[in-house]
């Protein structure tokens, strides 16, 4: 699904395709998950980078992307880079240039990503540090206010969207979603992506107040005007704004 003249959602995938750039862009990755919860007692099955590494290959094999930007928290852990996390990052990387081709790797860092620049010598990867303006496109994490301008499009993170439907037994639905729109001015594309993490369960923007966790939505972006485009089983479909999805019982 096009998402304006230079985005396109590839297939049902939580990955957005840049033609302007010639690159997928992808969010919250989260590598060393599970290695992380296990030294907090939580032992999870180890999914998470293998699935990872499989929505990569068929958004590469899709679009023939030759650039790959995670814009924002492509691991786990605030405080250090986990021996987990340092394992799952090179193995990411390297199947990313060895197996899929792409040699281009960018990170725009997010509030996770902390001390990850101690190891980008190893990893050969490209770092932004808050920010960056790639084609008078701004990608951002979101947990901070951006401080560029003059950007056409603004594609960030963070927020890990989804929204929430209660079915006819009053069981609750979760989709994970890109969220679509303007900024406030008009002036600019506002993209919201969905987070790659599979243990990500995803907040309802529909009914959650998500403002404090992004002051992007307070002053750059009306969040209820913005579009829900949920995702799975290979296709995106178009579910309207989050003020009608707001209204639904």
């Amino acid at each position: 699904m096009k998402l304006g003249k230079d985005f396109e959602i590839v297939g049902g995938l939580p990955i957005l395709y840049v033609k302007r750039l010639d690159a997928i862009v992808c969010s919250d990755l989260h590598l060393g998950y599970e290695g992380v919860m296990a030294g907090r007692g939580a032992f999870l099955p180890k999914v998470n980078l293998s699935r990872i590494k499989g929505m990569l290959k068929q958004a590469v094999e899709k679009t023939g992307a030759g650039r790959i930007i995670i814009d924002g928290d492509i691991k786990n852990e605030f405080s250090k880079v986990h021996l987990e996390e340092f394992n799952e990052l090179r193995e990411m990387v390297d199947f990313v240039r060895e197996e899929l081709d792409v040699k281009r790797i960018t990170l725009v860092k997010g509030n996770h990503d902390n001390f990850v620049d101690r190891i980008k010598g190893r990893l050969g990867i490209e770092i932004f540090e808050s920010e960056a303006l790639l084609g008078g496109m701004l990608f951002f994490h979101g947990e901070g206010l951006p401080e560029a301008k003059g950007y056409s499009s603004m594609v960030m993170g963070h927020v890990h969207p989804a929204i929430a439907i209660y079915n006819g037994l009053g069981v609750k639905e979760k989709f994970h979603c890109f969220l679509y729109g303007k900024t406030r001015k008009g002036s600019a594309e506002a993209i919201v992506l969905p987070a790659m993490n599979y243990f990500a369960e995803g907040v309802a923007v529909n009914l959650e107040d998500v403002k404090g966790m992004a002051p992007v939505f307070r002053s750059i972006i009306d969040i209820r005007r913005m579009r829900a485009i949920c995702i799975g089983e290979g296709e995106a479909l178009d579910f309207g704004t989050v003020e009608q999805l707001s209204k639904l019982k």
